[in-house]
């Protein structure tokens, strides 16, 4: 496996406000239960990213570096 920069969603914390998918609209949906979801992959050279992940208003999104894959983590 790939080590890479990837973005976890806490989605118990996730309110659903949409911010991250209206800055990144590549990179962030809003699901049908109204929390975020990853769908695009980051770019480690995009500063934009990081800004978005720290904006989030209630904390939700966290910029990880791991493995590929699935992007989209429940809280631990």
């Amino acid at each position: 496996m790939t080590e890479t920069l990837r973005v976890e969603v806490d989605r118990d914390r996730c309110m659903g406000t949409g911010a991250c998918a209206y800055a990144l609209p590549g990179l962030f949906t809003v699901s049908d239960d109204g929390k975020a979801r990853v769908i695009g992959t980051v770019n480690e050279d995009d500063k934009t990213v990081a800004d978005v992940v720290g904006e989030c208003p209630t904390a939700a999104l966290r910029l990880v570096s791991g493995p590929t894959g699935d992007c989209t983590h429940p809280a631990a």
